[in-house]
């Protein structure tokens, strides 16, 4: 009898690295004014002007609504780079409420809060991020995609007296098929509106591993453990599209993340998720 030894060995990894920091969308403090504002960044805040560090003339009206209370308009009109990091911050948490409803509204918050105070530190595991990704490969399972993918390999193999799941040649054939396949990320038409999109706009590293397998009389199942890994953060590749630089919400993050008078630093999300797959 094949003896198998769980969890398996790695079913699929991507070739991008976990804790990945040499991309663009991973790098801080590193562009001047002149820089982004040749990127089209020349409209940042309602508020403040982040390259003159001052208030700008309509500012009164906007300081009377209860998510900028606690500030004072000076004479001068102007701010120091603290003070505008932090209204930078309290305008983008106001206006991710635009790309945030239902179950998951809540998560982008927690990244903002944590882009602010957490210095690069990664973020994870959040339960409720857990939650949503176990949403998304539950609800995709069934297409032509991984978890698909998985199933259809494993059924070959049990129907095959010849063959074992969790040998070289069923990773092997796992890792070939997946190869073909798009891998699962918070893409579709409501990942826009429901705060997925922009909190975990992308999924930089994913890996696959099988937990377990059982084989009965009838059937089998297999648990299925999938890892990933994000960036939270922004890189030039992204506040080039129009997509992003339409909304101030991604050119206030951009100018949080890459002006050089500030100091915030992207840094990585962690997720994951445990889905059982079943066969004849």
């Amino acid at each position: 009898m094949y003896e198998m030894n769980f969890p398996c060995e790695i079913l699929f990894q991507t070739k991008h690295r976990i804790n990945d920091a040499s991309t663009d969308d991973m790098q801080y403090s590193d562009l001047s004014a002149v820089e982004l504002q040749s990127l089209g960044l020349n409209d940042v805040s309602t508020i403040v002007d982040p390259y003159s560090m001052s208030f700008k003339d309509n500012t009164v009206k906007y300081l009377n609504a209860p998510f900028f209370t606690g500030y004072s308009l000076k004479d001068d009109k102007s701010v120091t780079p603290d003070q505008c990091a932090s209204i930078l911050f309290d305008e983008m948490r106001e206006l991710s409420g635009a790309f945030a409803f239902g179950q998951y509204k809540n998560l982008i918050g927690e990244m903002i809060n944590h882009f602010q105070h957490g210095d690069g530190r990664p973020y994870g595991y959040s339960a409720l991020l857990n939650r949503s990704f176990s949403d998304l490969l539950r609800a995709r399972q069934y297409r032509d995609t991984t978890l698909g993918v998985i199933r259809d390999v494993i059924n070959k193999y049990v129907s095959d007296r010849h063959k074992h799941v969790g040998s070289q040649s069923f990773i092997w054939d796992v890792r070939t098929e997946i190869s073909r396949t798009i891998l699962p990320k918070f893409n579709d038409f409501e990942d826009r509106f429901n705060g997925m999109g922009i909190t975990v706009h992308d999924i930089y590293f994913q890996r696959i591993v099988m937990l377990n397998f059982r084989r009965y009389q009838i059937g089998w199942e297999a648990e299925i453990l999938v890892e990933a890994q994000d960036h939270f953060g922004l890189g030039r590749e992204d506040i080039t599209k129009k997509l992003y630089q339409n909304f101030r919400f991604f050119r206030i993050w951009f100018v949080l993340q890459r002006y050089n008078r500030f100091s915030f630093k992207p840094f990585v999300t962690n997720f994951n998720a445990s889905v059982k797959l079943t066969g004849q």
